[in-house]
């Protein structure tokens, strides 16, 4: 088995606004082709979930470029109102989904990596406490997610199934 890898997308992958090509008031969403590569890398290591607020479509638009051989399940994040008082906003959400996921018996996965510029004291306690292995990445929002993100995430996978 490997990871499911909750990918957060501003702040990590930190794509490229643009007008639309078709003069929709939708931006058009490109990623930075080394993010690209980086995020295929992950995609070969474990399973990618979005845990992300931003519309489907605009995520579509983004799975899109990156030509995945799985498709990326999406997290459903419902951030309430006193979400925005925690330290990592979207953890309720995050922990709801992956109950959700073990209940329907649909997680296929032997732990989790997170990957998201926003995450506190509340994540490393909830991690650990979780049932399975957790790996939290916190890149910087200003570069995102770079090698050494990737390098750690492969590390720890190989810990994972190495015992």
């Amino acid at each position: 088995m490997k990871p499911i890898i909750l990918l957060d997308i501003d702040g990590v992958l930190n794509p490229v606004a643009s007008p639309a090509d078709d003069g929709g008031d939708r931006p058009k969403l490109t990623l930075d082709p080394e993010k690209s590569a980086l995020v295929r890398k992950l995609a070969a290591l474990g399973r990618i979930a979005w845990v992300s607020t931003w519309p489907a479509d605009l995520v579509a638009g983004l799975e899109s470029q990156l030509h995945l051989e799985v498709e990326p399940l999406r997290a459903v994040i419902v951030l309430r109102p006193d979400d925005d008082d925690q330290p990592t906003p979207k953890l309720r959400s995050v922990t709801r989904w992956l109950a959700r996921m073990d209940a329907l018996g649909e997680a296929d996965w032997d732990s989790v990596v997170w990957i998201d510029d926003v995450l506190g004291a509340d994540a490393r306690e909830w991690a650990h406490g979780y049932t399975r292995p957790v790996l939290l990445e916190k890149p910087t929002p200003d570069v995102g997610l770079a090698e050494v993100h990737v390098v750690a995430v492969a590390v720890f996978v190989d810990s994972v199934a190495g015992g």
